[in-house]
């Protein structure tokens, strides 16, 4: 063994040696990893320059993880839980809806706690009763997709409470030919084969003055949930059968996407740039199985619902953008309009008998033969927007950014419920006439032709950059609105035990969400950062809940439900970092947070009835942080890791009346993995021939969630203890191929772990009588091929 002195000596020499080595590979391997512009703050920049967490997908990096949907990519972007909940207390059974939530930012009430956005557009749906669902589009043919974590209030209003998806289309080119196609055929395991075929250009029709670019995609997502038959056993436990008859594989869906745009440029200081999007998805049936039927551990999945869930969503926007290079600064004026009209029809056949079987009024939860227990649901929206933005040049020591927004959102639910049998059924069991003095001869149990709200805003906004030295920047901005809502309701029926009537309420709200940033950039290469800035959700009004519910609003100490609620605010701080080190081979950006979300709007979910009603309740602290790493070891490979950390919690109990049992307890958890990690390696291998052959693997693993949410808190009132948290799950997807003069083409393996886990689960009522558990877990494993070519 050498003596002390000679073996740090050898150490000093052995790492001596290795830098020379490292220097030597780093100039001969000079691919940096690649920059992103983004345009988080309404001004494009590099993605390191920007103080704010932010996660960017070009459409290239869509495409080499295979993300086709909102669910693939919020799986990969840290800090976002999303969910299918369309068998949840605040949803119809749709399987389109959906719950997202950022860094723990999440209600099932009220308006969106996410700005959903088309380029510069806002699409989130306000959860009006149980039939408003939120429309993503599709991700075919993006510039890129944008994730912004944290509220975005100053320059994205109220609808950016938790945060911002952004969904931006590339422009039309004015000087040059552009073109992308992608094609894809997959199987799924004990599923339906799914197929995917679509294709854009772009050219000027006149150089440097007018240029186009049209789009069009189909995608055909086979199914993998069987629709089955059933027998009952002597306990009332469905017992299966087999599939019906060409029901197989039934929770099939299909998207068809449309887009054209053009841009003028008038002068060489005015550019017009109209487009118009539309995109259709029609689902039909539910993906959620039957938990006693089914056994996900082999992949079999069975529904025994009397009928299917079929669902239509189509939806329009068309805009016209002007940008005018004014000299002193840039404006920018975008008019839009946001047309949808979202149908659905939602097998009510079990849930209508769980009502009334736990009122003792008939005598099972399951239906007997030819029972058809139905409702149709509407989503229609109206929306009208403008927004008009100064900004100031980039390139001087103080630089701004305002402007002036307005909006007409016309959102209407409308609803009816029919089930021809079930008023003999029950007169045969207990006697009791549904329908007296109420008529529903024509099987019609609830009427409800309107179920609307309309908001109606103004806001000035402004964001102030100061350099205040060359290494450090301070940013104040604010947005000032007034907002005014209306809402009608016109329902009635034996369902709720009212005859049809009209109620309506109003309300008008002025909120302030300031904004201020201090930013630390000793060159381009390193931000340091602190944020402090508000978030803000407009009230709204609640629709009346029959008298069949009369037993929960009375364990609530309510004699009716609110006939509206306020507006939620809450305020974020934030530290973060973006720093890039080896010649811009390791990029390492980070953030901490801190969330005091104050006056809650909640979902108040009344399980006796299966009505829900919305109230200000709670006081939530979330706290956490992220991390996102990119390394470029050699030129040919690179390594990408994000991890993400949430705890979002009640920090008092809530309750609807003094005296009265919480309806949330201190230490209650939101909905939300506690910690979620992603790996993805990708590598390059030597050109063959002019092909460039690589291999990529994603891995996707988020903890489970075993903290006590409010509807599982036996502390609580109105919960279901037998339902469980957010499951331990764990994704790994790979693909492989060649890439050459633009073509892509590789092989898919997703969910290669064939992992089952039950991402949702729940059941009509939470009572004795009803153990019919439904469950929505994910694509078994998916092996495919896919196909682009751009250039």
């Amino acid at each position: 063994m050498l003596p002390p002195v000679d073996r740090l000596d050898a150490l000093h020499k052995y790492l001596g040696l290795l830098g020379i080595v490292w220097a030597a590979v780093a100039e001969a391997q000079t691919e940096e990893i690649s920059e992103v512009l983004v345009t988080a703050t309404r001004r494009e920049e590099r993605l390191q320059d920007v103080p704010i967490s932010v996660s960017a997908f070009s459409q290239d990096k869509i495409d080499s993880q295979g993300l086709r949907d909102i669910d693939d990519l919020t799986r990969l972007s840290p800090g976002i839980t999303f969910q299918r909940n369309g068998n949840g207390s605040s949803a119809n059974y749709n399987d389109e809806s959906s719950d997202i939530s950022i860094r723990g930012i999440d209600s099932q009430a009220g308006t969106s706690t996410t700005g959903i956005y088309i380029d510069d557009t806002p699409i989130q749906s306000r959860h009006i009763g149980f039939g408003a669902v939120n429309a993503f589009p599709a991700l075919f043919d993006l510039d890129r997709v944008e994730v912004l974590r944290g509220p975005q209030g100053t320059l994205f209003g109220a609808g950016a409470e938790g945060g911002v998806v952004r969904f931006i289309a590339p422009q039309p080119s004015l000087s040059q030919e552009s073109g992308y196609a992608r094609s894809e055929l997959a199987t799924t395991r004990h599923g339906d084969t799914s197929y995917e075929a679509g294709a854009a250009f772009g050219a000027p029709i006149i150089d440097n003055i007018l240029g186009f670019r049209v789009s069009a995609s189909f995608r055909h997502d086979g199914g993998w949930v069987d629709r089955a038959n059933y027998t009952l056993s002597p306990d009332q436990t469905p017992v299966l059968q087999g599939v019906s008859t060409g029901q197989g594989d039934a929770n099939w869906h299909e998207t068809l996407t449309l887009r054209a745009a053009l841009k003028w440029a008038v002068s060489d200081t005015l550019t017009v740039s109209p487009s118009f999007y539309y995109q259709d998805l029609h689902i039909n049936d539910t993906a959620s199985f039957w938990v006693a039927l089914s056994n996900p551990a082999a992949q079999r999945y069975f529904n025994g619902n009397a009928l299917t869930n079929p669902s239509r969503d189509p939806f329009w926007l068309a805009a016209v953008k002007v940008d005018w290079d004014l000299g002193f600064a840039q404006l920018t004026a975008n008019t839009s309009f946001f047309h949808r009209n979202q149908h659905s029809t939602s097998d009510y056949t079990q849930y209508l008998r769980a009502t009334y079987a736990s009122f003792g009024l008939l005598p099972s939860i399951f239906p007997q033969p030819g029972d058809q227990g139905y409702a149709t649901f509407r989503d229609e929206q109206q929306n009208w927007y403008e927004e008009l933005r100064l900004a100031s040049p980039a390139n001087s020591r103080l630089t701004w950014n305002t402007g002036v927004f307005f909006s007409h959102q016309d959102e209407n639910i409308p609803e009816d419920i029919f089930d021809r049998t079930l008023r003999q059924q029950m007169l045969d069991y207990s006697g009791y006439d549904l329908c007296d003095p109420l008529d529903c001869s024509n099987g019609r149990i609830f009427h409800g032709p309107e179920n609307r709200v309309v908001d109606e805003q103004i806001a000035l906004f402004g964001e102030l950059k100061y350099q205040i030295t060359d290494t450090v920047s301070a940013t104040a901005g604010i947005r000032v609105s007034k907002v005014n809502f209306y809402g009608t309701s016109f329902q009635g029926g034996p369902f709720l035990g009212t005859p049809d009537a009209t109620t309506s309420a109003s309300g008008s709200e002025k909120p302030v969400t300031p904004k201020a940033v201090v930013s630390w950039q000793p060159d381009t290469d390193n931000l340091l950062y602190v944020s402090a800035s508000k978030g803000y959700r407009v009230g709204g009004v609640n629709v009346g809940v029959g008298t069949i519910c009369g037993g929960d609003l009375q364990t609530l100490g309510l004699s009716a439900a609110p006939g509206k609620y306020a507006s939620d605010n809450l305020w974020s701080y934030e530290a973060g970092g973006k720093n890039t080190f080896l010649n811009h081979r390791l990029q390492i950006n980070t953030s901490l947070f801190w969330i005091d979300w104050r006056n809650i709007q909640q979902n108040v979910y009344l399980p006796s009835c299966g009505e829900q009603f919305t109230a200000n309740l709670g006081h939530v602290v979330s706290r956490g942080g992220d991390v996102d790493v990119q390394l470029k070891p050699v030129s040919s490979v690179l390594l990408q890791l994000t991890a993400a950390y949430t705890d979002a919690k009640f920090t008092r109990d809530s309750r609807a009346a003094p005296d009265t049992t919480p309806i949330v307890s201190a230490g209650d958890r939101l909905p939300g993995a506690p910690w979620s990690f992603t790996l993805a390696a990708e590598k390059t291998f030597s050109s063959w021939a002019d092909y460039n052959p690589y291999i990529r693997a994603d891995l996707q693993y988020t903890t489970a969630q075993t903290a006590l949410l409010a509807g599982t808190d036996p502390r609580n009132a109105l919960i279901d203890t037998t339902l469980p948290g957010l499951p331990l799950t764990k994704d790994l997807q790979l693909r492989g191929g060649f890439r050459w003069h633009g073509y892509d083409i590789s092989l898919f393996a997703q969910n290669l772990l064939d992992q089952h886990p039950t991402l949702f689960k729940s059941r009509d009522i939470a009572d004795a009588t009803d153990q019919l558990y439904f469950g929505r877990g994910v694509r078994p494993r998916t092996y495919g091929l896919t196909a682009t070519y751009r250039f």
